[in-house]
């Protein structure tokens, strides 16, 4: 293996053990040396590829918030489909460690300066994607521009909200929100002379 796949492969293992560890640890549990454990590397080679611990944490998230939107628009590229099914898969490609990852260091850049910025960047970066994929994949004609802008935002606050309560809630819980969403999205075409 030549220098360049070593070096991304290596990127890559401690990219995914860091989100692994968010997702088992938290924000406080993920250290450099948790990840340098889990991706079998040293602290040298870790922080030849990310200097500080915040560079590190909001790669992981940046790296597998694009890699998401991009598989999702991928596997569904030319199939402008209803927004209720369009909703369904979404959550189907987020739940889970992704979320805990992304809601783990949402919450601590509340507090954590250094992570405000960054986080910051990478969310205004995803909110764009994922408009872009929205405008892509689901069919808005007839609706105002300021509401189709708007259903993607909603989504995501809707599914944020779920996964909050994945900290204290039994699993199975969001079943009937998901419902109801998929029931709210299937009205817009009634509504679109409305709104």
């Amino acid at each position: 293996m030549s220098r360049q796949p070593r070096a991304e492969a290596t990127r890559a293992r401690l990219l995914s053990a860091t989100l692994e560890s968010l997702h088992e640890r938290g924000y406080s549990g993920t250290s450099t040396q948790e990840v340098c454990r889990r991706a079998g590397v040293s602290r040298g080679t870790l922080l030849h590829h990310f200097p500080t611990r915040i560079d590190l944490l909001v790669a992981a998230l940046d790296t597998i918030l694009s890699e998401r939107v991009a598989g999702f628009v991928d596997a569904h590229q030319g199939a402008s489909m209803p927004l209720p099914i369009l909703l369904r898969r979404l959550w189907g490609q987020w739940e889970g460690p992704v979320y805990a990852a992304w809601l783990e260091l949402a919450v601590a850049a509340r507090t954590e300066p250094a992570l405000q910025a960054p986080m910051r960047s990478v969310m205004a970066r995803f909110d764009a994607d994922i408009l872009a994929a929205f405008q892509t994949l689901v069919d808005t004609d007839g609706l105002p521009p300021q509401v189709a802008a708007v259903i993607p935002f909603l989504t995501f606050a809707v599914f944020n909200g779920l996964a909050v309560g994945w900290g204290y809630n039994d699993s199975g819980q969001e079943e009937p929100v998901l419902e109801l969403l998929e029931r709210l999205a299937g009205l817009l075409p009634i509504l679109r002379g409305v709104l």
